[in-house]
């Protein structure tokens, strides 16, 4: 993957559509200067430029309709560019709206935690796609990504039965990493600043969707064992970190199961 077209070293921010910020600090003004003169095109790079190739079902049958799904489902996320997996924009709850801010480069999945990968069972891990987004607002930040799960269809259809969303979400070793974007709005996401998380599966359990939410002024959120206990005020069901990793986990897995419908539905 070409590093340069979505920035190294913590990506080069987007800047198309963002909305015109309602605070600015002096630094914030000078980030703004800078952005224009960082960013690359990214909105045409399609996430297959990974190399290697998918890792079909060894047991789907190439002249069956039943196989010819499953293929296909697995190669949607080579075929597709980022704009179309991770768009620009995230509509949320009416006039809410969310602006990626960049692309992580990286699609390993050495990014997610031990646990994670765990959870995933047998099926494992292919890849990892994600991108950090801020709202309109500029008050709650989010890294959205995409995991392109592996295994035989039989072995995805065991981690859909046992995928469970809301146990998951609650488990802080489970949470996966913030993507900090440098020169953006969300330099300093870092892992301290996590407050929640939330993940939504495919009902063919080829894709799993993940939000994870932390507030844009960079306060800390809770620690593992105050996260584990969920006693901390901001892990409550009304708290803006929480509701946004909720909606936009669902969102982006409604949304790319809409647009490749060989990607069977959506749970979360």
């Amino acid at each position: 993957m070409d590093s340069q077209a979505f920035g190294a070293d913590g990506g080069f921010p987007d800047t198309a559509g963002l909305p015109p910020g309602p605070r600015r600090s002096p630094g914030r003004v000078v980030a703004a200067i800078l952005v224009p003169l960082l960013a690359l095109a990214v909105s045409g790079i399609a996430f297959a430029l990974s190399g290697g190739t998918p890792s079909y079902d060894a047991g789907a049958k190439a002249g069956s309709s039943a196989g010819a799904s499953d293929i296909a489902a697995r190669a949607a996320w080579r075929s597709a560019s980022a704009d179309q997996i991770l768009p620009p924009k995230i509509d949320r709850e009416g006039t809410e709206a969310y602006y990626r801010l960049g692309v992580d480069p990286a699609v390993s999945c050495a990014q997610l935690p031990g646990t994670f990968v765990k959870a995933l069972g047998a099926a494992g891990c292919e890849h990892v796609v994600q991108a950090t987004y801020i709202d309109s607002t500029e008050s709650v930040v989010a890294t959205v990504g995409l995991v392109a799960v592996g295994g035989t269809s039989a072995q995805r259809a065991v981690l859909f039965q046992n995928w469970t969303a809301d146990a998951y979400a609650r488990q802080y070793s489970m949470m996966p990493s913030a993507y900090p974007v440098r020169a953006s709005l969300a330099a300093s996401f870092q892992n301290a600043q996590r407050v929640a998380w939330k993940s939504a599966i495919s009902n063919d359990g080829s894709y799993i969707a993940f939000a994870v939410s932390g507030f844009a002024d960079g306060r800390l959120g809770p620690s593992a064992a105050a996260y584990d206990l969920g006693g901390e005020s901001e892990l409550q069901s009304d708290s803006p970190p929480v509701q946004v990793a909720d909606d936009l986990s669902s969102t982006t897995m409604v949304g790319f199961s809409a647009r490749y419908p060989s990607v069977s539905g959506a749970r979360s």
